[in-house]
């Protein structure tokens, strides 16, 4: 695989974090098996800081970017299962603060349950979902990266780990998990199959539909040897805190944006470098923030302009002329067309609705 395909990375839909402290320990983990890893990122002009919605997490591609050079390192130096036995080599430290309040939960099932509700404290790069069938559970786990090389690895790695914490959790060194499912093939090699073996101990399949782990519905009332309440009720406190954080930050950003842009609106000044400079940013990191909160520039536009549009129009001195040229439409005509396509209904019709009852 050439250097240039091996960084290539498709566009995607779903702006994606993880943790900053997941990928230093990963990169202390790089250097410790010799791989350069300051000339590789320098190399690759690969900054955990650029794109970051938010201090302490780094975006999704940058992290794909991360691995998809990190695999290419270890085939390099003769590793065709690098994800596979970096799993094995971090173990549940890379985890951080999920796997901790995994580990203190009492049972299995709940500990599972725990690892669902605070999954993004660890990262939105990959889903992990849960699904009940008659005598088992499945944890299905689905990377978002686009690369297969780098989804392929990325499964490896969360299906190790997570059997890992399993067998930690649970005391059980032979694991509870009945069977393991790859989407990718198996390896080429009979050595390299029987790492798998002997890291999982129990039937594996490939080219399996998803990546999961099937844990027998019996073993989820299994008591956990790590169990302990009192400091899993002090760590979810610092885990709801710190996802309490994170949603409001992006809420509060998003409520600033909207209340310059109405007044930006209003005075006939929108524009996406308008409302940068007033928040203090550039464009493009107003495009990346807003993007962190789920909206675009341009649906944020229509949002304000439509609450400014239903405000003045319910004014009846106000001309529908004198709206549209206010909110920035060439003609009334224009004006008219973009409220019914948002609405449904003229500007005509919500102002006959909205109008005041005049009492005589």
């Amino acid at each position: 695989m050439s250097s240039e395909k091996s960084i290539k990375i498709s566009a995607r839909t779903k702006r994606t974090f993880i943790s900053l402290e997941h990928v230093l320990r990963f990169l202390a983990y790089a250097k410790n098996l010799g791989i350069p890893v300051d000339s590789m990122l320098a190399f690759y002009n690969i900054d955990l800081r650029k794109d970051t919605p938010k201090p302490g997490y780094v975006p999704g591609h940058i992290w794909e970017m991360i691995i998809i050079v990190g695999v290419e390192c270890c085939k390099r130096l003769g590793d065709e299962l690098g994800g596979f036995n970096a799993a094995i080599g971090l173990g549940n430290s890379f985890l951080g603060l999920w796997s901790f309040i995994i580990e203190k939960s009492d049972t299995l099932g709940k500990a599972i349950s725990i690892a669902d509700t605070y999954k993004t404290l660890h990262a939105d790069t990959l889903d992990i979902v849960t699904r009940h069938r008659p005598g088992y559970l499945d944890i299905i786990i689905t990377p978002s990266f686009k690369n297969p090389d780098a989804y392929a690895h990325a499964a490896d790695f969360y299906l190790v780990l997570l059997d890992k914490l399993i067998k930690h959790c649970t005391g059980e060194a032979h694991g509870v998990t009945e069977s393991v499912h790859f989407q990718h093939a198996a390896p080429k090699t009979p050595d390299l199959l029987a790492q798998y073996r002997a890291v999982f101990n129990c039937p594996i399949y490939f080219n399996a539909p998803e990546n999961l782990l099937r844990i027998p519905t019996n073993a989820l009332n299994l008591p956990l040897v790590t169990a302990d309440k009192l400091l899993q009720t002090t760590l979810e406190q610092r885990a709801r805190d710190q996802l309490k954080t994170f949603a409001e930050d992006n809420k509060d950003f998003e409520a600033q944006a909207r209340c310059i842009l109405r007044t930006l609106i209003a005075n006939g000044r929108a524009s996406k470098e308008a409302l940068a400079e007033s928040l203090n940013i550039n464009p493009r990191a107003l495009l990346r923030k807003l993007q962190s909160t789920g909206i675009t520039y341009q649906s944020l536009c229509h949002e304000v302009r439509l609450d400014l549009a239903q405000h003045y129009l319910t004014q009846p001195v106000l001309p529908l002329a004198f709206i549209a040229n206010h909110l920035g439409f060439q003609d009334p005509q224009s004006f008219s067309r973009w409220f019914v396509n948002l609405t449904g209904e003229s500007p005509s019709v919500y102002r006959n609705r909205h109008s005041p009852i005049i009492e005589l």
